[in-house]
């Protein structure tokens, strides 16, 4: 190579970044400039350069760099412009060369979406999101429509038990909608027909969006559905209720949190009898408003007895600590259960209450202090160790 010929070569490398147009002229074998030239010329929508002179531009560069993918996607994107029905050809062979290149990709998306060809337009999204992450909004409102056709269900539910790395963030995308919640729910229950499929986390996600929507019937059952066999024996009408189980963070089973001046744990404890699993909670000797542990119930009608079976060591509760269950729509307090102040070891305290209807469903448990301003004039004080919480319904 001569010197005058690297010299307008670096020249052209240079303009291909700033001045694409000036870069070709210079070195009309640059490739790069090419795509260039001509992706900007197929963006504008006035004073767009003729097809035909965008078109002499690709056949030129593919006659010297045939293996280019984005150039030969840039071409397929100038015949489908003008309608040209080799715009398909040229796309499907862009994608043999680079089953990735964007411009061909998402156009044989498109004409996939509108054959309903959901096979052909999944597996094109699957290479999308992999390989374009970020484009994962604005093509993500196309699968709900694709599982929608006759066998794009079970296409699509097919392709989520592969566990592709963008299966959360679509659940996710459909838990955020009462339109298309539904559809994740019914997706989270074929995903169970084998556990290894199941994620945990997505399935919390979803019964928390359908308890937003206030699809209760759906929530309870899409928890109890997707239980292993273990969490199903520990399942009454309130979950985990000896807390012998782990803490797993779905909703329907314990929520504990700390708060301003007291701690909440759940703790095993050696005993005589073995090793006893309970939940404890510390006060720190400040005014104590909310307590951190609750649990969402779905109880039918009938009249129900609470039972709490706890220990207590110098605790003392100036304003008042509680038990409580609360219907949640419409808000209103169905049971409270006081906790005595003192020292004491298997005090067992119990309470009745009655849902007359089926007008409050959703209801939550939780525990409570009848403190309004905080004072250190009520002071929390001693440790409670709470073994069980059940709920029984009560004879009559």
């Amino acid at each position: 190579m001569t010197l005058c010929a690297i010299a307008l070569t670096g020249l052209s490398n240079y303009f291909q970044s700033v001045d694409p147009q000036r870069a070709l002229a210079l070195n009309p074998l640059n490739v790069e400039a090419s795509t260039g030239v001509m992706a900007a010329a197929l963006g504008e929508t006035e004073n767009r350069t003729s097809f035909e002179e965008v078109d002499k531009k690709a056949r030129r560069a593919i006659r010297y760099a045939p293996i280019h993918a984005q150039l030969r996607g840039l071409y397929g994107e100038s015949l489908f412009q003008q309608g040209d029905g080799a715009a398909e050809h040229v796309f499907n062979v862009t994608l043999e060369l680079a089953p990735t290149e964007t411009t061909a990709l998402q156009r044989t998306l498109q004409t996939a979406v509108t054959d309903g060809d959901s096979a052909a337009a999944l597996a094109k999204l699957d290479i999308l999101f992999r390989r374009w992450p970020g484009q994962f909004a604005s093509f993500a409102p196309i699968i709900p429509y694709l599982l929608s056709l006759p066998d794009g269900y079970q296409v699509g539910l097919s392709e989520l038990r592969k566990s592709p790395p963008w299966r959360g963030r679509f659940l996710a995308y459909l838990n955020r909608d009462p339109g298309t919640v539904d559809l994740a729910y019914r997706l989270q229950l074929d995903l169970t027909g084998n556990l290894q499929e199941t994620n945990p986390g997505e399935i919390a996600s979803t019964v928390s969006a359908l308890l937003r929507f206030k699809k209760y019937d759906l929530a309870h059952r899409l928890f109890l559905l997707t239980l292993n066999e273990t969490d199903r024996e520990n399942y009454g009408y309130l979950f985990n209720s000896n807390f012998e189980l782990a803490l797993s963070g779905r909703p329907f089973d314990w929520s504990l949190r700390d708060q301003p001046g007291v701690r909440v744990s759940r703790e095993t404890k050696s005993t005589a009898q073995g090793d006893e699993t309970a939940l404890t909670i510390r006060f720190h000797g400040k005014p104590v408003k909310q307590i951190g542990v609750t649990q969402y119930l779905y109880l039918p009608a009938g009249k129900y007895q609470l039972t709490v079976d706890l220990d207590a060591d110098n605790l003392k509760t100036p304003k008042g600590l509680f038990v409580q269950i609360t219907c949640l729509d419409p808000r209103r307090v169905v049971s409270k259960l006081d906790i005595p102040p003192g020292s004491y070891r298997d005090r067992i305290l119990q309470s009745t209450f009655v849902l007359p209807d089926s007008s409050c469903k959703m209801l939550q448990l939780g525990m409570g202090t009848d403190l309004i301003a905080e004072s250190f004039r009520y002071r929390y004080m001693g440790e409670l160790s709470i073994r069980d919480i059940s709920i029984r319904k009560s004879p009559s």
